[in-house]
């Protein structure tokens, strides 16, 4: 009994629930989904915009969940090479992934990381614009238009408006009010890398 309670006994045991929490705390993850959500940006800004000559992925690439699976790397027309990393926040909507020129790239970069990204499919593979969805508001003091689908893109200076058979809207703040409930087809220029044209649906 008295070595059971002696000072060495106490101190043997402290030690091992020490380093038993100490194990767990380091190995311990929180509930499943926690760490994704993290890491999924809050604003799905595009910086950079390009077509996509060439494609070169593991077999298992993908987009599950808004984060990729495998990885890829880009040869971009402009002559830039850009990685994408597995856990990287996405979107590919992209069926030919062989011929060049057949999906635009369009992403958020930090430095040459990729931030978030999209693979979407081309207007046609000699077309230099992309038809992207409706204009829905302005940030920026009017520098940048969030489309529908959350995407933040860079406005031109002075984008035209087209409605066939309607007055000319006053500004493109007008523009949106009057027709974005409707649709507006944005008109997203891959030299230019930003929008310099709306035109109302129907």
């Amino acid at each position: 009994m008295r070595q059971l309670l002696s000072w060495r006994t106490w101190a043997a045991i402290g030690a091992l629930l020490i380093l038993a929490t100490v194990v767990q705390l380091l190995t311990s993850r929180g509930p499943r989904g926690i760490d994704d959500t993290s890491v999924q940006p809050s604003e799905r800004r595009v910086e950079a915009i390009a077509s996509v000559m060439a494609i070169e992925s593991s077999e298992a690439f993908a987009v599950i969940d808004g984060l990729t699976v495998g990885s890829a790397t880009l040869t971009l027309d402009d002559g830039r090479t850009v990685g994408i990393t597995r856990g990287t926040p996405g979107e590919v909507d992209c069926a030919d992934r062989t011929t060049p020129a057949a999906c635009v790239f369009l992403a958020d970069m930090l430095g040459d990381g990729v931030v978030w990204y999209a693979l979407v499919n081309a207007d046609g593979p000699a077309s230099r614009i992309l038809a992207v969805p409706t204009l829905v508001d302005m940030t920026d003091g009017g520098d940048t238009g969030v489309l529908v689908n959350g995407w933040h893109v860079p406005l031109a200076n002075g984008v035209v408006r087209t409605c066939a058979g309607a007055q000319r809207s006053t500004s493109l703040r007008a523009f949106i009010n009057s027709y974005s409930t409707q649709g507006i087809t944005t008109v997203l220029d891959l030299d230019r890398d930003e929008v310099v044209e709306v035109v109302c649906v129907g």
